[in-house]
């Protein structure tokens, strides 16, 4: 892959990403992978490392901890244990231990889960790890890195013997540095010391004679002399041997484990081949996390599209100061392949070239990228930049000569699939001679197809932009009331330099500015106070679309709430009058049967005509009760009140009152119940809710007390995820939360689906979304309770 010129990690901001990658890596085999890490235009090579860096992001998001993340570097400790005889140090051992160990943890996750993470166990090359060789260092070697005395039977023995004639020896001295002390031979805070590995006690000089035993020092004055007793030369003796001969035993130990060591080598050559490797993707994944980087979709093509793009180094400085970066959106393709940046000077021009610069190099390196996951991006063969001043004292070339050299290498090598950026394209010269040359090349580039974003204030660029294919127009938005810009891209028409307007801000005189303006003559200035205008009109027309916008959702929410009411109502219609039918034929069944029972009591009495008036009588007042209708009973309910449905037994708390519904506490169920079939319960006294719940068995205030609105499932199977948050959401409700969080991370998405469908199906959640992007995104579901 071709770059231009050398030093473009270093203008472009790479080489702090690169360092940042190092600090990573935990080995230093590792670290010079990452220090050799460079770009790749093959397509599948690009693809292999995404995917290893995306399946290593994706295991720790898992949080698995069947794999070790430690990579220690094991190789020396193998090459040194190559010779036959050779032993490592205990220290050593203990290095290679935690390397051995990890590499099992590895071989055991490739043999249960290769298929899922292919391209990682493609590392591997089926290493297979001696289970042996891992439980003998463990056997032998403890966590501080020393021989265990439970390495073999004979080192128990004689570390047993050390320490009890150390005990001893110490018993005995200190009965000496006792009487030494009465006899004031040594001061009185004297204590015990050690010269030539034997225990010694302080003596002052003028004494030494005066006890029985060796002077192994003497302190720098002289005045004190270290004295081992006579009383204790044999006890240490025998220290002194037992010592040679653990020293032996160890020995002996190591080099047995050394020779297992040795007979599994190849394996574990290959297995530090694998770590250095895993210690680099692993740094890939920390990098991920660091800057926000995630790996895009990428295409076998030149054209991308970004979106939501950040540059990582601007985004670690302000979020060490706690401020807000603003995202770019940028899409180039066939149609529009060249991007011409124009806008205000500090206005966001430069780092948004640079940050399309190091965002497509670090993606050719294989690394994450800090941009929106739904961002599509391709690959050059060859990415050429001119940023900054590149004036050479060596080569006597000056600012502008130097660019020049710049524009000949690039007409030289540009092709239709090199990315190429220009930042102040024609700056260093004579602005009418700058901007033709700018003009020239420009156009030379866009006949080769070449893909590329430029920066300029030259009103001559942006015309071109505007009128010629392949080109388009792009303005660095700007705040024309508070004269700050906004570090937004927009692209489809050029920027204003807004000199005039920052000129009079900053205070230079009216006159100054108004001599200038006719100095530049007429159309510069119209053209320029035409961007002007566009803006305003522009952001003027942004605001009536939000407010349009606004409007609109609330119109649609109204609407929503009407057909919701009218359903309600035609739904109440429906019931009514099926209910009065259902009335009406009961009660033209009972007239029915009045009146066959009339004429039957008539025919077999053979009534008379005053009972035949009677009977008529009674018949007329029913048919009047009929006509008048039912008197109204409006049932009166309040919060509280103990009722129960209309036919049936069972007993339950109203809770709320809304029109002609009430929410029922049956138990633990809540149902919302029409009111007309409610009745209140008899001998039922009205409680509140709190007192119902008590009733129920359940402190009220204690659970609300000690709720917690947020619950973590990350972890947890299918199952156990479906019974927490089932159980979470019962208790948010009881207890009237509206709104709770719950954590699944990001992962492969199954838990965060689990919570959607749980969302879905359950009648008293209101909704369910993301948490905001800074706060852990789609890694955690906010649920809004009604």
């Amino acid at each position: 892959m071709k770059i231009y010129p050398e030093d473009i990690e270093q203008k472009l901001g790479f080489d702090q990403i690169r360092n940042h990658l190092i600090r990573f890596c935990q080995s230093d085999r590792g670290a010079q992978l990452a220090r050799k890490a460079k770009p790749t235009e093959k397509y599948d090579v690009l693809i292999r490392w995404l995917k290893q860096a995306k399946e290593m992001m994706r295991l720790k998001g898992e949080a698995d901890d069947r794999v070790s993340f430690e990579f220690p570097d094991i190789e020396d400790y193998l090459t040194q244990i190559k010779v036959p005889g050779s032993f490592l140090d205990p220290q050593d051992f203990h290095e290679l231990k935690r390397g051995v160990n990890t590499l099992a943890s590895w071989v055991q996750f490739f043999q249960k889960k290769g298929n899922e993470y292919s391209e990682l166990f493609s590392l591997s090359n089926k290493i297979e790890i001696d289970q042996n060789l891992s439980i003998h260092i463990d056997n032998t070697i403890d966590d501080r890195g020393e021989v265990k005395d439970s390495a073999s039977r004979e080192l128990s023995e004689i570390r047993r013997k050390i320490s009890k004639s150390e005990q001893s020896v110490r018993s005995a001295i200190q009965k000496v540095l006792k009487k030494a002390k009465d006899d004031q031979f040594t001061d009185e805070d004297s204590s015990l010391t050690v010269r030539d590995g034997r225990l010694v006690i302080p003596v002052k000089a003028e004494y030494k004679k005066r006890i029985q035993g060796f002077v192994h020092d003497e302190s720098s004055t002289g005045q004190t002399v270290y004295l081992e007793p006579g009383e204790v030369l044999d006890l240490n003796n025998q220290v002194r041997e037992l010592k040679y001969a653990e020293k032996r035993e160890v020995i002996r130990i190591l080099i047995e484990l050394s020779n297992h060591v040795r007979a599994n080598l190849e394996e574990l050559q290959n297995g530090s081949y694998l770590l250095e490797k895993l210690d680099f993707i692993h740094a890939k994944a920390l990098l991920a996390e660091y800057i926000n980087g995630v790996i895009p979709t990428v295409e076998k093509s030149t054209k991308f599209s970004l979106i939501k793009a950040i540059h990582p180094l601007l985004y670690l400085s302000h979020k060490e100061n706690k401020k807000p970066v603003i995202p770019l959106g940028l899409t180039l393709d066939s149609e529009k392949r060249i991007l011409i940046i124009s806008g205000p000077n500090a206005g966001g021009k430069s780092v948004s070239l640079k940050t399309v610069g190091l965002l497509q190099y670090m993606l050719q390196a294989g690394l994450p990228v800090s941009v929106n996951e739904e961002s599509k991006m391709g690959i050059f063969s060859s990415i050429f930049i001119d940023i900054g001043d590149t004036q050479s004292i060596e080569d006597d070339l000056s600012t502008y000569s130097s660019h020049l050299t710049s524009m000949k290498f690039f007409l030289q090598e540009t092709d239709k699939r090199s990315l190429f950026l220009i930042d102040e394209f024609g700056k260093g010269t004579e602005p009418q001679f700058g901007g033709a040359i700018a003009e020239s090349v420009l156009h030379e580039l866009n006949k080769k197809k070449a893909y590329g974003i430029v920066t300029t204030h030259y009103q001559n660029l942006k015309k071109m932009g505007d009128e010629t294919s392949g080109l388009v127009n792009g303005a660095m938005k700007y705040n024309l009331d508070a004269l700050e810009p906004l570090f937004e891209l927009e692209v489809g028409k050029p920027g204003s330099s807004f000199a005039f307007e920052i000129a009079g801000k900053i205070g230079l005189p009216h006159e100054i500015i108004l001599s200038a303006r006719k100095k530049i003559g007429s159309s510069h200035v119209a053209y320029d106070q035409l961007l002007n205008q566009l803006e305003k009109e522009k952001a003027k027309f942004e605001k009536l679309t939000k407010k349009l916008e606004r409007d609109q959702d609330d119109i649609l929410k109204v609407r929503k709430d009407y057909e919701d009411l009218r359903g309600m109502l035609d739904e109440d219609k429906k019931r009514v009058i099926k209910e009065a039918k259902k009335e009406a034929n009961h009660i033209i069944e009972n007239a029915n049967k009045d009146v066959e029972r009339v004429i039957r009591e008539i025919k077999e009495n053979k009534a008379s005509k005053e009972r035949t008036k009677e009977i008529r009588s009674e018949l007329d007042k029913k048919k009047l009760r009929l006509q008048e209708g039912p008197k109204s009973t409006t049932k009166a309910f309040n919060v509280g009140d103990i009722v129960k449905v209309v036919g049936q037994e069972s007993t339950g708390a109203i809770q709320k009152i809304k029109g002609k519904q009430a929410e029922v506490l049956f138990g633990s169920l809540k149902s919302i119940i029409s009111t007309d079939k409610l009745e209140k319960a008899k001998n039922a006294p009205q409680v509140s809710y709190q007192k119902k719940v008590k009733k129920l068995g359940i402190d009220l205030t204690s659970k609300m007390s000690n709720f917690n609105h947020e619950i973590s499932i990350r972890g947890m199977r299918a199952d156990e995820a479906m019974n927490e948050i089932e159980s979470f959401i019962d208790e948010a409700l009881l207890i009237g939360v509206d709104e709770v969080r719950i954590v699944h991370g990001k992962g492969h998405g199954v838990l965060r689906d689990i919570v959607r469908n749980i969302a879905k199906g359950h009648s008293s959640i209101a909704s369910v979304e993301d948490e905001h992007a800074d706060r852990g995104g789609a890694g955690i579901s906010i649920i809004k309770l009604q």
